[in-house]
């Protein structure tokens, strides 16, 4: 006798678990070939960042020159882009900003003594913060930069943690790129720069406990072909 075992409420969980983690989210990955409206610029909207492939994946190459180097921003709107800062500014605590970065210090020109990296945030209103400091997001001392070698990575920081509080009836939101350093012919390359929800602990358990229901699913039409 084969005992039977109820995969209806596993399943109802998965759903309800995928439908909790379905919040507004936005990824920049430029695999289309566009800078997708980010700018090499503070806070304009031109001109756009240059996009360079580096082992199969684009990103986009912002040099070194100023201090906000690079931005997108969109006013009310359908975008994903204006739908998850929208989101995060209504809660901070529940959405961090990330991005993958690539150096390569063998192509700088003057590589200085340092190298730092943030990112900024800007309203409508006026409202503007910035995650830079000690420690910053990013930051590569002068026997780094004069190495001629590669650094890459993620770096994946949550608003709240961070101090951005921006007033979620704003109808105009700019996430930006901050570099700062004394070298010349410096620049970093940026891809899957998001704004995603954190997953919460419960809905990840509801996950881990639904996910065996399509294991069982799977293993049960399998037996009985």
């Amino acid at each position: 006798m084969k005992t039977r075992i109820p995969i209806a409420i596993p399943v109802a969980l998965l759903v309800g678990s995928l439908q909790a983690l379905a919040q507004p989210s936005v990824t920049f990955d430029f695999s289309d070939g566009t800078a997708d409206g980010w700018a090499n610029a503070g806070f304009s909207s031109s001109p756009l960042a240059t996009v360079v492939n580096i082992g199969g994946q684009n990103y986009i190459n912002i040099p070194l020159g100023g201090f906000q180097v690079a931005n997108v921003a969109h006013g009310a709107d359908a975008s994903a882009f204006y739908t998850a800062m929208q989101a995060a500014a209504a809660n901070p605590a529940g959405y961090d900003i990330s991005y993958n970065y690539y150096i390569n210090t063998a192509a700088f020109t003057t590589p200085g003594t340092y190298l730092q990296v943030g990112t900024f945030v800007n309203t409508g209103s006026g409202y503007y913060a910035q995650d830079f400091g000690s420690p910053n997001e990013l930051q590569l001392n002068g026997t780094q930069v004069a190495s001629g070698q590669v650094f890459s990575g993620t770096v994946t920081v949550n608003l709240a943690a961070i101090g951005y509080a921006m007033p979620a009836a704003d109808t105009f939101f700019r996430l930006g790129l901050i570099e700062n350093g004394d070298g010349s012919g410096v620049n970093v390359a940026f891809t899957d720069i998001s704004v995603t929800p954190v997953p919460e602990p419960a809905s990840l358990a509801l996950l881990a406990l639904a996910a065996p229901a399509f294991w069982m699913i799977g293993r049960r039409r399998s037996t009985h072909r």
